[in-house]
């Protein structure tokens, strides 16, 4: 015989068509965007990962200072059983300022993906990364300058070893849009001039099989080789390389943050989901007593009442898979290739996707619900007849204060009503979180800006490949080096002038030196600790003691006297390798300049976060918006409902539409200004948390910043929101007969 409750289902779904449709909406864009976002990541990143030995890309690759030698090479090849392909690129710079690298041909070693065009074919041609094109509004066919030199772009590529355009690996972000890897012929690499040209080698190990540590460990041994034979300037093994690792590493952080975001989400629907269950329990608690007393069992009701949280969870999984496989699929892949330069990937379905997306949220939803009703139908069938639906013997009314009646009125919902509006706390809670999150992104990275515009050591900043002098007066010697510290993250050590005209705030003494503010509070390091770093190459230690911070917020760095420098790298007294200067050093030549630093160099993580991540961050704080919304307007309206009774017999009593609703609708307003307030507190302390948890996985360190003005619009959004939702409120509270109080009296 068909269990006759079954037959309640379509009519409580109708019952409640607008609160039922608004969380299928909005598990069905939730779940959607995740599904997709899974499908397109794991396609893309099995793509990546097939990469490396479809185009040869290789195992590590090291600079050297001048050409190498021959034997040299093949006597590395033969003591570690590698391979080692010659791999020299010159940098230039087109007409806009922006460094372009340029290859010749690449046939053995990280080849390139064709993306649209073709390789150049004539001397007049270049092939350019895709990303950087598209950032740069160029298509094939274009002209396109570099040192002064016209070409035309012939097609768009992508390099597997630049699939993020990092310009060194030291660099806290990689730069697609002024920096781009480029191909042009063998016989136009040759006329090129020599400046700029760096003796690249590039080495594939004969197992293809070893470790990631392996390999670290096989580096190792590689670069103190080289190091007693020849001059290095770098040296990166494939696990270190931030330009083919930062891809790969990215899409799993992005997997498991989007994972987290929608369990977060399940949770505070399927509370919301038990709370809202559990009124309705109680406004049937009669008929259910009747139920159970004609023989229904606790669990037959049980599955009854989650029948329409699992159902809805159930048709709104399936609706979100059927859009993260199109459209948002779609949407994940742009987001993706508007970040990172990759190669073609096709769309592989994954099982993994469906149970994270479909199996996970509904298990989520049915354990919460199964607790929460099954704790409320716990009771006896007489309890439910006679409306006793609480475990223990009913405890007095709290006795309030003698405030005035409207306020003790409101006080007396808010009591009576607290699961409901405890649920609304945490839903609020975590909207503010997400919402902070995305309007925090854009003013922080302005801030940091504005403090490199501020802090900014000099104009130019010129480290050279040898002492050159300049008649520029005003230029600046200064030393710089790089070191590593014990957690293998590179330090840039300056060593200055003690009467610098640069550094005006320095004082130095003994062996004392000053930290970038930003060292200091990435890794908690306070006046006068002590601090080791090491040399990458020859891991030689130096230990050093800490004077103070310096306000310096582009790098993590060290500060000495250039005379201190000298002394412990065991230099001449007379020895520097670079120039501040606020003007341009025109009598130096290029071929002697190794790099210059300007404001561009020193805000290009700024930059390229701003372009690449732009379009993510607006999309939390829409989503905030969205919980913000939902949240209030389910369980204002279970309050409302719940009250029903109560709001007829005060309009019986003379109360108009409108003073009713202040009565309950001010009670909410209360609990949403108290939960809007206590989330700026909560909200940025969370906030913060997870962003120096995220940051430390970084090289380099962004301030954390929240805009004042963040915390006013929050409580203004949420102020509105809930304006919004009180406006349809309103209508219900009209709708509520005058015969409703004389319902289920007792």
């Amino acid at each position: 015989m068909k269990n006759p409750l079954m037959k309640r289902l379509p009519r409580e779904l109708r019952s409640d068509i607008g609160k039922y449709i608004a969380l299928f909406l909005f598990l069905t864009l939730a779940i959607g965007f995740v599904s997709g976002f899974l499908v397109a990541d794991n396609s893309m990143k099995i793509s990546y990962d097939k990469s490396f030995d479809k185009y040869n890309v290789e195992h590590g690759h090291f600079i050297l200072k001048d050409e190498a030698d021959a034997e040299m090479l093949n006597d590395i090849e033969d003591v570690f059983d590698v391979t080692i392909y010659p791999l020299t690129y010159k940098n230039k710079e087109n007409s806009e300022g922006h460094t372009i690298r340029i290859y010749p041909p690449r046939e053995d070693i990280n080849r390139a993906d064709i993306m649209e065009g073709s390789l150049p074919e004539k001397d007049d041609e270049i092939a350019i990364d895709r990303l950087y094109a598209e950032n740069n509004d160029i298509s094939t066919g274009d002209t396109f300058t570099v040192a002064d030199k016209d070409y035309t772009v012939s097609g768009f590529i992508a390099l597997t070893d630049y699939s993020a355009l990092f310009k060194n690996n030291s660099d806290m972000m990689f730069d697609a849009n002024k920096f781009t890897v480029a191909l042009v012929t063998k016989n136009e690499f040759d006329d090129l001039s020599e400046a700029g040209t760096e003796y690249c080698y590039a080495w594939r190990n004969s197992d293809n099989s070893l470790s990631d540590d392996k390999q670290k460990d096989k580096a190792d041994d590689i670069v103190k080789y080289i190091a007693e034979r020849a001059v290095l300037t770098d040296f990166v093994c494939r696990p270190d390389n931030q330009a083919i690792m930062f891809t790969g590493n990215d899409m799993g952080g992005d997997k498991v943050m989007v994972q987290t975001l929608l369990y977060i989400v399940m949770v505070v629907i399927a509370f919301a989901f038990a709370v809202t269950t559990k009124s309705t329990i109680e406004q049937e608690a009669p008929v259910i007593g009747t139920l159970r007393a004609s023989g229904y069992t606790r669990n037959e009701i049980l599955f009854h009442y989650l029948a329409i949280p699992v159902v809805v969870t159930l048709i709104a999984a399936v609706s979100g898979n059927i859009i993260g496989y199109t459209a948002m699929k779609n949407l994940v892949t742009t987001m993706y290739y508007h970040s990172y330069s990759l190669t073609a990937y096709k769309t592989i379905w994954n099982a993994d996707a469906f149970i994270r997306t479909t199996v996970v949220p509904l298990l989520i939803i049915f354990l919460i619900n199964f607790l929460i009703i099954s704790s409320s139908l716990s009771i006896s069938p007489l309890q439910f007849l006679r409306r006793d639906l609480s475990k223990r013997h009913r405890k007095k009314a709290v006795k309030l204060p003698e405030w005035k009646f409207l306020t003790r009125f409101r006080t007396r919902v808010v009591l009576q009503n607290m699961p409901a509006y405890l649920t609304l706390f945490f839903g609020i809670f975590f909207a503010s979180v997400l919402l902070l999150f995305g309007i925090m992104f854009t003013p922080l990275l302005k801030n940091f800006k504005s403090e490199i515009q501020q802090s900014k050591l000099s104009e130019y900043q010129y480290i050279l490949k040898a002492p050159v002098e300049t008649e520029n007066e005003k230029a600046e010697k200064y030393c710089v080096r790089t070191l590593n510290n014990t957690s293998d993250e590179e330090i840039t050590v300056y060593g200055i002038n003690e009467s610098s005209d640069y550094l005006t705030d320095l004082s130095f003494s003994n062996d004392e030196i000053y930290l970038s503010d930003g060292f200091m509070e990435k890794y908690s390091i306070k006046d006068g600790d002590k601090i080791t770093l090491h040399d990458k190459y020859s891991h030689e230690e130096y230990e050093f003691t800490v004077k103070g911070q310096y306000h310096y917020p582009a790098t993590l760095c060290v500060f000495m006297s250039r005379e201190h420098f000298n002394d412990i790298f065991d230099n001449d007294e007379d020895y520097f390798t670079g120039y501040f200067s606020n003007k341009k050093l025109d009598d130096i030549d290029e071929n002697f300049i190794a790099s210059t630093i300007t404001e561009h160099d020193l805000t290009i993580m700024a930059d390229q976060l701003e372009d690449s991540m732009g379009l993510i961050f607006p999309f939390f704080g829409g989503f905030g918006i969205i919980i913000f919304v939902l949240m209030m307007y389910l369980l204002a309206k279970l309050i409302i409902e719940k009250n029903a009774s109560s709001i007829s017999m005060i309009k019986i009593l003379g109360y108009s539409n409108g003073e009713a609703s202040k009565l309950y609708n001010h009670a909410t307003a209360i609990v949403v200004i108290v939960s809007l307030l206590l989330s700026v507190v909560l909200g940025s302390s969370a906030i913060r948390v997870i962003y120096y948890t995220m940051m430390k996985e970084y090289p380099g360190w962004l301030t954390f910043y929240l805009a004042p003005w963040g915390f006013p619009l929050l409580i203004g959004i949420g102020i509105i929101c809930f304006v919004l939702v009180t406006l349809i409120l309103n209508k219900k509270i009209k709708k509520i007969p005058l015969s409703q109080a004389l319902k289920n009296m007792e």
